[in-house]
């Protein structure tokens, strides 16, 4: 019966039910039965139905009302799902709209965009989403959203609403609507918080291009792996110190980073130190003749500590080199110690406090003499005293940088000028190093005698500008206070 066709199913019932009808109107016709022919006819009708309905209910009504039951479950999954459509739609913190891209009606909004534009379904896109509009919006996208082979394409952009006046991530598609024509479906994603953090983003690096450009130094940032530069300003341009170069073969024409011991590299003193250093560089200038540069270099660290970047920037001190030479030439240093005169030390120490002013960091002004000088001249002659004097000055000189401005004013009489860029300097610290490097001279051997130095330290105070007079001054009476509490010991 499994591979019997419908039609000869059809055409055996058919069949049986015709036999079955013939066989009990025949028996009605006999003369054993005599019956009036309405009622014959009536029991005929009535035996075709009650043969017929049981077909009638399998072959027709039962596959009718199962095919009805599948169309009612359908019709309500169907329903279930848009309402579950709606809901997600209705959640979403976007603009959702679906307009006609012919007559621009809107045919379905969310939640979400009711909230900002009220109750808008059924009314003209361009009338209620945006103001000022006399006819279709000339940004409309309506045009971009089929391809050329008429297939439906999507297509993104960015927007400020004219309604709200707030940013939109715009992405625009081409749907087919439930009745098969072509609408467009719009989702907006408010961006106003990033457009405005793009823009404080973009107003900070236009302040800080105007920074860079202000300075009168050549500017830029190198990268400590890779001794790249990164950033420079106009400057540094202009001398060949640019993007992507590498800052030795910038700045020097070199093949590998700066290793002597008169010109160590600043990066690799940043990376070791961990702190602002400043050295003296001589560089060629577009003549080709030496340029004296002091250059700055400054300690970028990265999230992890490690230090990644190096600020850098290059002042010309080729004047005060040819003027520091002039100095010499007109006996400014002493010519025992080759240490700078009184009249040298002032001269520079002048304008180091100018300088001051205006530069970051702090300065200091340390006062110092020879202990027991006297003595030692009447006991061990006035070749030994003047071997103190300048073993004093030999220890200054070790103590201090190359940069300081160190002098001798006079007999047993010394002074110091320290610029301290980075802040991590104070009195005490000096004092340290200037009372560890005595001691280690001290312990040389065949010593006849013990150096000892008496010494008074004063910070500048920018707030209260004095001259280096001044200073000494008040170094001198700290220096005086302090050998007076040592002899009275």
């Amino acid at each position: 019966m499994k591979n019997t066709s419908p039609l000869k199913i059809f055409v055996i019932l058919t069949l049986l039910i015709g036999l079955i009808e013939q066989g009990l109107m025949y028996f009605l016709s006999m003369e054993i039965v005599s019956l009036h022919p309405f009622f014959v006819g009536m029991l005929d009708s009535f035996l075709l139905i009650l043969i017929l309905f049981p077909f009638l209910y399998l072959f027709g009504y039962r596959p009718f009302a199962k095919n009805m039951g599948k169309l009612s479950r359908a019709k309500e999954r169907a329903e279930e799902a848009h309402d579950r459509l709606l809901s997600v739609l209705d959640s979403i913190d976007a603009i959702i709209y679906v307009a006609d891209m012919q007559t621009y009606e809107l045919l379905f909004v969310n939640q979400y965009t009711r909230q900002i534009f009220g109750d808008i379904t059924g009314k003209i896109c361009w009338q209620t989403l945006q103001v000022g509009q006399p006819g279709p919006c000339p940004f409309c996208t309506n045009d971009r959203l089929v391809n050329a082979a008429g297939a439906p394409q999507m297509y993104r952009w960015e927007f400020q609403n004219t309604v709200n006046g707030r940013w939109y991530d715009i992405r625009d598609r081409a749907i087919r609507w439930i009745d098969g024509r072509l609408v467009r479906m719009e989702i907006a994603m408010d961006i106003t918080s990033r457009k405005k953090s793009e823009e404080q983003i973009k107003q900070q690096n236009i302040f800080m291009h105007n920074v860079l450009e202000s300075l009168p130094y050549p500017f830029y940032v190198v990268n400590t792996d890779t001794y790249e530069i990164e950033l420079s300003n106009s400057i540094a341009q202009q001398l060949g110190i640019s993007k992507g170069r590498k800052c030795y073969t910038a700045t020097l024409d070199a093949k590998v980073p700066c290793h002597s011991e008169q010109h160590q590299c600043p990066l690799n003193l940043v990376k070791k130190l961990r702190e602002p250093v400043i050295e003296e560089h001589v560089h060629k200038d577009e003549a080709g003749n030496d340029k004296y540069v002091e250059i700055h270099g400054y300690p970028i660290a990265a999230e992890n500590g490690r230090i990644s970047r190096m600020i850098e920037y290059q002042i010309n001190i080729t004047e005060r080199k040819k003027n520091e030479e002039a100095l010499r030439r007109i006996s400014v240093t002493d010519e025992m110690t080759k240490l700078y005169n009184r009249r040298g030390f002032l001269m520079l120490a002048e304008k180091q406090i100018k300088i001051a002013d205006r530069m970051p960091g702090e300065l200091f002004v340390l006062y110092a003499d020879c202990d027991k000088l006297k003595w030692i001249n009447d006991t061990l002659g006035h070749k030994t005293g003047d071997q103190l004097i300048m073993e004093t000055a030999e220890v200054l000189k070790n103590t201090f940088r190359q940069a300081d401005i160190i002098g001798r004013l006079g007999g047993d009489e010394f002074v110091v000028v320290m610029v301290d860029e980075s802040g991590k300097e104070s009195v005490n610290t000096v004092k340290e190093r200037l009372a560890s490097a005595i001691v280690k001279r001290n312990e040389l051997p065949d010593r006849t005698y013990v150096l000892s130095i008496s010494y008074g330290i004063v910070c500048y105070d920018k707030n209260n500008p004095c001259s280096m007079e001044q200073l000494l001054s008040k170094a001198d009476h700290i220096m005086y206070k302090v050998k007076k509490e040592q002899w009275s010991k």
